[in-house]
This record gives structure tokens, C-alpha cells and sequence, in this order.
């Protein structure tokens, strides 16, 4: 159960991502970088398909790792905590969370509060939700 949990988790923040990086990429679409890769006449709107496909895929893949991970490490049998059936899997996704976010902030200040939604999505998801998930 907990892979299956992983993976819904992972899907949902494909979801997530998708959003924020559909409108990342309409926010910058005269950056150079996105301009050697993608040709100035494609809309903006139809890069959401590759975006969402790649996100579907990795955030998934990851999420059935993480289930995988929380079902062999056995962390459903750890002391609960702030809603959470494993309290200690739980504080490790928040920590896992605030890892890119300087980086992020760094290079883009100006999108402080998409890094700061996507952070708090993972947290939410893999943190609380995936293990909510495992316990049913």
C-alpha cells in the first residue's frame, strides 16, 4: 500500500509542478536559454504537454522510491506526530523540501512564492499525505 500511496503522491505533484512550471516558462518566454531550446513560434500553452509528461514521470517515479523506501525502512512503526503516523518520515520530507529552496532563491528571487509553493507541496504530499495514505 505504501508504494501505491507514494506513487498518488508523486502524481499529485506532478500536478503541482506542472502548474508552476507552465507558468514559469509564460513568465520568461523571451530568456535565452528557453530560446536555444524551444522555437519563438511554439505557444507558450503547448509547452505544458512535454512539461507536464516529464513531471508525470519523474515526480512518480519518485514517489514510488519514497514509498518504497518508507515500506522497507518500515517508518510506519515510528512514533507519530503533528498528524503524521511517522512523525520522524514526516520532519525528514520537510527537511528534503527546504533543500533547493536557497539555491532557487537565489536564482530566481523574483519567484519566491512558486519555490515556496512547490517546497510546501512536497512537504505536504510526501510528508503527511503519503503516509496518511500508507495507514488506510
Amino acid at each position: 500500500m505504501e508504494i501505491i500511496a507514494g506513487w498518488v503522491a508523486g502524481y499529485a505533484m506532478a500536478l503541482v509542478t506542472t502548474i508552476a512550471l507552465t507558468y514559469l516558462v509564460m513568465q520568461v518566454r523571451e530568456a535565452p536559454l528557453l530560446q536555444r531550446w524551444v522555437a519563438g513560434e511554439v505557444p507558450g500553452a503547448l509547452l505544458a504537454v512535454p512539461v507536464s509528461i516529464g513531471a508525470m514521470l519523474g515526480w512518480t517515479l519518485a514517489g514510488i522510491v519514497i514509498g518504497s523506501v518508507y515500506r522497507v525502512g518500515n517508518l510506519d512503526s515510528q512514533p507519530d506526530g503533528l498528524g503524521s503516523p511517522s512523525f520522524p518520515f514526516t520532519l525528514a520530507m520537510v527537511i528534503v523540501a527546504l533543500f533547493p529552496l536557497v539555491p532557487l532563491l537565489l536564482l530566481g528571487p523574483r519567484f519566491w512564492w512558486v519555490w515556496v509553493g512547490l517546497a510546501a507541496s512536497f512537504a505536504g504530499l510526501f510528508g503527511w499525505l503519503m503516509p496518511l495514505l500508507a495507514a488506510r
